[in-house]
């Protein structure tokens, strides 16, 4: 197993939580597996003609079969683009986030073509991600549909975003912006859930993360998940940790309405030395209503608050932590009628540094089996100032294995951006003028035409202006798909991320710049059933003096995946392949004047990796490697090493109570 030179191979280190939750599941009764699992001798229940023979006796507390418990959530938003890399949407049900390699919310979005990281540092560090020369204001993330608010800066820190409670992520890569879209657990089965993951590995690194959900109590259903991950990172002298909870009840009125109310609270924590702030502390608050007002019609309200706050850990009473909340209180209708949606929404936003006020209407449709086309106009207001942004899709469905796709998007957006707390007043005399200065006040009043200067405001309004757009097509035929675009970008600032590693950054002119894009899959079915050759990257012209626009992305590897039995009770993963981004210009802390004297580059990163995964009825055993090739020198920002190589090992069991 892999190591870093002088450290010792991964142990596995007690986690008290883990034990206990595990000790907790274990007393509660378990329930049978799922269906598949009943009718077949070799699973671990008798089979169902053998149970039915046991008549259980009269009690009032036996669950009637017959009545069971009616799993229940909020309604749902239409959200019919299919997820596919034409049309640019990528999707993680709860299975697939489960059968993933990834840790952290920043490294499951590694895994989205053209996606380029920006790791301030291991576990616990500041991160953002970019495409396209998608920056502040183009990089989003929501949360049951309500915007997670940057607090950081221009976008917000993927490490302080938890990836626990969640039924499914779905990420819209468009040509101008970067959508991310969380969804919290549905309830599905009317049994209580538990998932516990547990992990350790090289480095000190140690993974806990426990969810529980109740389909049916307190009028309706309870989520309570935790999720953290912690290092000593590379050479074990970087100590990083990002942990926290996820809590929501949502309280039913009837199959058409209901209100839930949720917290959501991630704190990252790493040396002083490194960032200030060293320990920070993000919540999420969200109270949400939804009512179906006909069979195709829902109503969605939402207020939302998003702050940050000095962690336990944090004693630096000059930390720069934003000192204000953002806030957002929300309307949106939904229709969908067949293969046919729309959507509107409204939004006030208050807090500094960000727009006042959003209207958005998003619209799609498909013909089955031909084409289909969605489109969004998206005005947001700032002070006396205001933007409009348009995007269109279409694709067409496979003719004889083509299919084709064409996506535009331009149009101007604010641009959120980190504001500096006030600072303290300045101490005034309590006793008159100090030092024995005279007091010039004459007790008249001023001359009302001398002009007073105003003060500036303090967050004037940020927009940007950007126009890109993507065209390609794909063919698919027995398992092999190859797929290529043409991509061309022009954005009219290329501004930092506003992250403690850039936020003294300079922004920059944009200009316009071409590339393509590919991705195919080779079934190798004839050396062994469920293997394949996948790859998938991006080639740009040269541009310098774009920041974090790489000239070249790309991820090949060679996978397996496969399911045994009829039952289905064992599954097995398998990857071994090579990922990586060229060399790129990165805006310098503390920059002048404009250009390249405003940037540094950062050499090649790639890395090699590998996964081993298993799954035996509810239970996965999993083992990964980071960095086989033990490359020293790969970072996004100068300086900031990231872990020459790392093995971790680990389970996730799901247990039906």
């Amino acid at each position: 197993m892999g190591q870093e030179p002088g450290g010792s191979a991964p142990v596995m280190t007690p986690l008290p939580g883990a034990a206990v939750w595990l000790f907790v599941s274990l007393l509660v009764p378990q329930d049978a597996p799922a269906a598949d699992t009943l009718t077949v001798p070799d699973t671990l229940v008798p089979p169902a003609t053998e149970v039915l023979e046991e008549e259980p006796e009269e009690d009032e507390d036996v669950h009637d079969d017959d009545d069971p418990v009616v799993p229940r959530n909020l309604p749902s938003l239409p959200r019919p683009v299919p997820a596919e890399w034409g049309t640019g949407v990528w999707e993680w049900d709860r299975e697939a986030l489960e059968s993933s390699r990834a840790l952290t919310l920043g490294e499951l979005l590694e895994h989205v073509p053209g996606l380029v990281a920006i790791r301030g540092g291991d576990l616990g560090h500041p991160m953002a991600v970019t495409t396209m020369g998608a920056g502040p204001g183009r990089v989003r993330i929501f949360a049951d549909g309500a915007e997670l608010a940057p607090m950081d800066g221009g976008v917000v820190d993927v490490t302080r975003i938890g990836l626990v409670g969640l039924d499914r992520i779905r990420v819209e890569r468009r040509p101008g912006e970067l959508r991310v879209e969380m969804v919290g657990m549905q309830m599905v089965d009317p049994r209580v859930y538990s998932l516990v993951e547990v992990g350790t590995g090289d480095l000190q690194t140690n993974m806990f993360r426990g969810t529980f959900a109740h389909p049916d109590a307190m009028g309706g259903n309870v989520l309570l998940a935790l999720d953290r991950v912690d290092t000593d990172g590379p050479a074990r002298q970087e100590r990083g940790a990002a942990f926290g909870v996820h809590l929501r009840h949502t309280l039913i009125r009837s199959d058409r309405a209901g209100l839930a109310w949720s917290v959501r609270r991630m704190t990252s924590r790493r040396l002083p030395s490194l960032y200030q702030p060293g320990d920070v502390n993000r919540s999420d608050l969200n109270l949400q209503g939804r009512y179906r007002v006909r069979d195709h019609l829902l109503a969605d309200a939402f207020v939302h608050r998003s702050a940050v706050a000095p962690g336990a850990e944090e004693t630096d009473p000059d930390s720069l932590i934003m000192d204000e909340a953002r806030t957002q209180v929300g309307l949106r209708l939904a229709m969908d009628r067949g293969d046919w949606w729309a959507e509107s929404e409204i939004r006030f936003q208050g807090g500094p540094g960000w727009a006042d006020e959003v209207q958005g209407l998003r619209a799609g449709g498909m013909i089955p089996g031909w084409v289909g086309a969605s489109g969004s106009v998206e005005r947001q207001g700032w002070a006396d100032e205001s933007g409009i942004n348009l995007h269109g899709r279409i694709w067409t469905r496979p003719v004889g294995g083509l299919s084709f796709f064409v996506e535009g998007e331009s149009g101007s957006r604010a641009v959120p951006y980190f504001v500096a707390p006030l600072p303290p007043p300045d101490p005034q005399p309590e006793n008159g003028p100090e030092n024995g200065e005279e007091d010039d006040h004459t007790g008249e009043d001023p001359d009302p035409e001398e002009p007073v200067d105003e003060p500036e405001p303090r967050a004037p309004p940020r927009f940007d202006e950007s126009t890109a757009f993507r065209v390609g097509g794909e063919f698919r035929r027995g398992g092999l798909t190859l797929g290529a675009a043409f991509l061309a970008v022009e954005p009219d600032s290329l501004r930092p991320t506003g992250l403690p590693f850039d936020r003294e950054g300079v922004t920059l002119p944009g200009t316009r710049r071409t590339g393509v894009e590919f991705h195919g899959r080779v079934p190798l079915t004839r050396l062994l059933d469920g293997l394949a050759l996948t790859g998938q990257g991006q080639i740009w012209d040269e541009a310098e003096g774009w920041s974090y626009g790489p000239e070249k992305n790309w991820d090949v590897a060679l996978r397996y995946h496969n399911v045994f039995f009829d039952t289905r009770n064992l599954e097995i993963w398998g990857d071994v392949g090579m990922r990586g981004r060229g060399a790129m210009w990165v805006p310098e802390a503390g920059g002048m004047g404009g250009g390249l004297d405003a940037l540094q580059r950062v050499p090649v990163n790639q890395a090699y990796y590998a996964r081993i995964q298993a799954r035996v009825v509810s239970a996965r055993i999993f083992i990964q490697w980071e960095n086989l090739s033990f490359r020293r020198e790969n970072q996004d920002i100068p300086g900031r090493i990231l872990p020459q190589t790392r093995a971790m090992y680990g389970v996730r069991w799901t247990l039906w109570n």
